[in-house]
Formats: C-alpha cells, sequence, structure tokens
C-alpha cells in the first residue's frame, strides 16, 4: 500500500470577501433593473394598445364598398396571406429561441426582406379584380401610405417601450422583421378598406408602408431592443 502521510494536506481555502462593484450610479442613471413580471406586463399592455389601435382605426375607416367584386385569389394574395405573413413575423421576431438568442439571424434577415418586397412583388403580379376600377394617382398613393404607416407605427413604438434591451443578439434584424410585421398587418387591413385596385398603387403605397415600416423597425426600433 502506497504511503499518504507525508504528503501534506491543502490548506483550507481562504473566504476572501469578494468587493463588489459599486452599482447605485448605473441605478441613478438607468433605474432598476425590471422584474420579469413587469416585463411580461409590458409586453401585454403593449399587444393591447396595438390591437385596440389598429382595431379602432380599422373601424373607423370601413371596409371596402366593392368586396363582394373581389376575386378569393386577390383576396389570398392581398389581405389573406400578408396578414397570416405578418403575425409570423412577430412570433419570429419575439421568439427566444436556443439560449435566449432568438431565431437564426440568416432566417430572421430573410423574413425581414421578403416581407416588404414579397407584398410589393404581389402588388405587381396580381391581376386586378375588374376592368375600369379605380386607379389611383399620386394624390390616392400618399393617402394611403402615410395611412398605412401610421397604422404600424403606433405598435412599433409600443414595441419599443416594452422590449428595452430584449434582444441580445441580431437586434437589427429582429427589430427589422418586428416593423415588417406591423406593417404587413397593416398593409393587409388597408387593402380591405381601400378600393384602389391600380397594380403601382398596391406595390407602391401599400407595399411601400410595409418597406418603411421595416426600416423604422431596423433603424429606430433596434435602438431600444439592443442589450
Amino acid at each position: 500500500m502506497p504511503d499518504f502521510d507525508d504528503i501534506p494536506e491543502l490548506p483550507a481555502r481562504a473566504e476572501a470577501s469578494r468587493t463588489l462593484p459599486n452599482a447605485t450610479p448605473w441605478v441613478r442613471l438607468h433605474g432598476s433593473p425590471p422584474t420579469r413580471a413587469e416585463v411580461g406586463k409590458r409586453r401585454r399592455m403593449a399587444v393591447a394598445v396595438s390591437v385596440a389601435w389598429i382595431a379602432v382605426q380599422f373601424f373607423a375607416f370601413g371596409v371596402r364598398g366593392d368586396l363582394n367584386r373581389l376575386p378569393l385569389s386577390y383576396v389570398l394574395f392581398l389581405i389573406l396571406i400578408p396578414l397570416v405573413a405578418g403575425f409570423a413575423a412577430l412570433v419570429v421576431s419575439l421568439r427566444s429561441g436556443s439560449l435566449g438568442l432568438g431565431s437564426k439571424t440568416a432566417l430572421v434577415s430573410v423574413l425581414a426582406l421578403l416581407g416588404p418586397l414579397g407584398f410589393m412583388l404581389a402588388g405587381l403580379l396580381v391581376p386586378a379584380p375588374y376592368e375600369h376600377g379605380e386607379t389611383g394617382g399620386l394624390m390616392f398613393g400618399a393617402y394611403c401610405m402615410n395611412c398605412t404607416v401610421a397604422w404600424a407605427l403606433l405598435p412599433i413604438a409600443a414595441a419599443a417601450l416594452s422590449l428595452r434591451g430584449a434582444f441580445a443578439a441580431g437586434a437589427v434584424w429582429r427589430s427589422t422583421l418586428l416593423g415588417a410585421g406591423c406593417g404587413l398587418v397593416a398593409a393587409a387591413l388597408f387593402t380591405l378598406h381601400c378600393p384602389v385596385v391600380g397594380k403601382l398603387h398596391i406595390a407602391l403605397a401599400h407595399g411601400g408602408a410595409v418597406l418603411i415600416s421595416a426600416v423604422i423597425g431596423g433603424f429606430c426600433l433596434s435602438w431600444s431592443t439592443r442589450s
């Protein structure tokens, strides 16, 4: 048997007092970090405000009078699919993913670009639902673009207030996708209101609003969501 008596005992580890950094200046400047319950409450409030805002706007503007003349393909590609795609974009952008880092950046970036460009392309490719309809001029285009961006802007602002520092990685692309999702929902519902059937009008005015919403998300919302 080996003789272990000559091996000295290891010294007891000293319980050295570790000096913690003084967080008082940071707390004074930024405030105490919110708890999980507070973050959840803020997000639920942001969702409620956003849904109420878009619902009030939609019912105030009303549904287009030619709805019964629209073929199913027109409703599908310019209203239903963008609406579903918008909600899907919001889910993907807010998904925590593995280790809280969200979905893969490649997927998020592709979806963020595909949403606005897909709506604009659909506006150009989907045939007009009927002949001799309103094609829309510059005034109609400015009106629809401004209204659609306004519909999307308040949900984006609500996200900025409720998601402060929430994106640990890929904040710019996730914020871009979130903005595009808000824009897609707004554009789909505004197409359900707007009776203009001109292809350029749908592509540039309605689709352009989705693109603007995505840009606002990427440049402005990311300032708040970046951790």
